[in-house]
C-alpha cells in the first residue's frame, strides 16, 4: 500500500517551522519533499539600519536557544573592529554562559529524541537536568535565556559571590547525574535496538552537504570552533572534542549528551577561579573603518559574524549560521527509513530554523 503523509510545519519534536511530505510504500519512506523558508526575517540586512545597541538587541534575539552565541559573535566582531579589550573575568563569565546555554539546548534535544523513541523515564531526567542548568544560568546572567548578557568589552551583569558558590555546588552534582544517565544509555538494549543504524549520515555525505555542529561530529567530522580557533577562554580551559563515527541516530544522541556533560564541566572550570577584575562593557563611541569577523561555536554549530564599517556606522553585516536540513540532506537521512523512525531521526538532528533562516 502506498500513501502520502505530511508532517509539519509545526511539530513538538523540532524547533521552528518545516514541512515534510513523505511518500510511503508499505512501512518505509520511498520518497519525500522538504519545505522550509517559513521563518526568514532578513536580520543581516536590518542590522546596518540600526544603531549598535539596537543591532545587538536584534542579533541576540535571532534564536532563543542560541542567544548568547549570537551576541558573543557580534560583540567579538565589534571588539576586533574597534580594538576593544575584554577583561579576564568578563571572558570567563561569557564562556560559562555560552556553555550553560549549550548544555541546556543539548539536554532539551536529547530529551525530545528519547521521548520520540518511547524512553520517557530518561527523557524526564534530562528535562529536570535542563531546568537545573537554566537555574544556574539565571544566577549567572539574571535570566533563563540570556540575550542581554554579552555587550562589547565585557558583560552586562556581574556574578556575585553567593551566586557563584551556589552554581559551583550544583554543576558537579549535575555532571555526575548526567554521566550516570550516559552510562545507562550506552547499555540500553531498547535504545540500541531503536537507534543504531537508523537515519545514517555517512561522513562523506556530511562533508558534501556542509553539515556543522553536533550533526557533523556524530558523523566523525572533528570540527569545532572552540578547538579549531579558540576564542573567549577556550584556549586556557580543559576542552575535549566529542565525536562519534556511526553517523546514525544513536551517534547523534550520544554526541548531544556527551557534549552537554563537557559543557557543564567547562562552565564549572570557567567559574572556579574568577579574578577580581573589571567586568562591565560598553558600546564604543566611534567605529573604525574596516572589516572584522568573529566565529563562535553555537549549540547547533559554528556561527560567524562579519561586519563592515565606514568609520561612522555599520554598512554591511553577514551572518553565517549552521546549515540545517534541505531536500538532499533529508533524503539521505529518511529515504528507506521506517515510518515509525521518521520523527526520531528528525528530532536527533536538533534542527534550528531560527538560526538557519535568520
Amino acid at each position: 500500500m502506498s500513501y502520502s503523509l505530511a508532517l509539519g510545519p509545526f511539530h513538538p519534536a523540532w524547533r521552528g517551522p518545516q514541512r515534510f511530505i513523505l511518500r510511503v510504500d508499505g512501512e518505509r519512506v520511498a520518497d519525500l519533499e522538504y519545505r522550509d523558508g517559513y521563518n526568514e526575517r532578513g536580520c543581516a540586512e536590518r542590522v546596518p539600519r540600526l544603531d549598535l545597541p539596537q543591532a545587538l538587541f536584534l542579533v541576540s534575539r535571532i534564536c532563543g536557544t542560541c542567544s548568547v552565541a549570537h551576541a558573543l559573535a557580534f560583540c567579538q566582531a565589534l571588539e576586533s573592529l574597534c580594538d576593544l579589550s575584554v577583561s579576564e573575568r568578563a571572558v570567563l563569565l561569557r564562556t560559562a554562559a555560552a556553555e550553560l546555554e549549550r548544555a541546556a539546548s543539548h539536554l532539551a534535544a536529547a530529551a525530545t529524541t528519547l521521548e520520540t523513541l518511547g524512553l520517557d523515564v530518561n527523557a524526564a531526567l534530562l528535562r529536570d537536568m535542563r531546568e537545573t542548568t537554566l537555574g544556574a544560568m539565571t544566577r549567572l546572567s539574571g535570566a533563563r535565556l540570556a540575550p542581554d548578557f554579552c555587550i562589547p568589552g565585557g558583560v552586562k551583569r556581574n556574578l556575585s559571590a553567593p551566586d557563584r558558590e551556589e552554581i559551583l555546588l550544583k554543576l558537579p552534582k549535575l555532571s555526575r547525574a548526567l554521566y550516570r544517565i550516559v552510562e545507562g544509555m550506552i547499555d540500553s538494549r531498547a535504545l540500541l535496538a531503536r537507534a543504531v543504524d537508523v537515519g545514517g549520515l555517512p561522513r562523506t555525505a556530511a562533508e558534501q552537504y556542509g553539515v556543522r555542529g553536533p550533526q557533523a561530529r556524530a558523523s566523525g567530522i572533528g570540527r569545532d570552533a572552540r578547538a579549531d580557533h579558540p576564542y573567549a577562554a577556550y584556549g586556557a580551559l580543559p576542552f575535549r572534542l566529542i565525536t562519534q563515527e556511526g553517523g546514525d541516530l544513536y551517534a547523534r544522541l550520544l554526541v548531544l549528551v556527551l557534549e552537554a556533560y563537557e559543557s557543564l564541566k567547562l562552565a564549572d572550570a570557567a567559574l572556579q577561579h574568577l579574578p577580581a577584575a573589571e567586568w562591565q562593557g560598553e558600546f564604543p563611541m566611534t567605529l573604525k573603518r574596516g572589516t572584522a569577523s568573529s566565529a563562535v561555536e553555537g549549540p547547533h554549530g559554528m556561527i560567524r559574524y562579519t561586519i563592515e564599517s565606514d568609520g561612522q556606522r555599520l554598512t554591511k553585516t553577514r551572518i553565517d549560521t549552521p546549515r540545517q536540513l534541505d531536500r538532499l540532506l533529508v533524503r539521505t537521512l529518511l529515504a528507506g527509513a521506517l515510518v515509525d523512525n521518521v520523527v526520531p531521526i528528525i528530532a536527533s538532528c536538533d534542527v534550528c530554523t531560527a538560526c538557519a533562516e535568520q
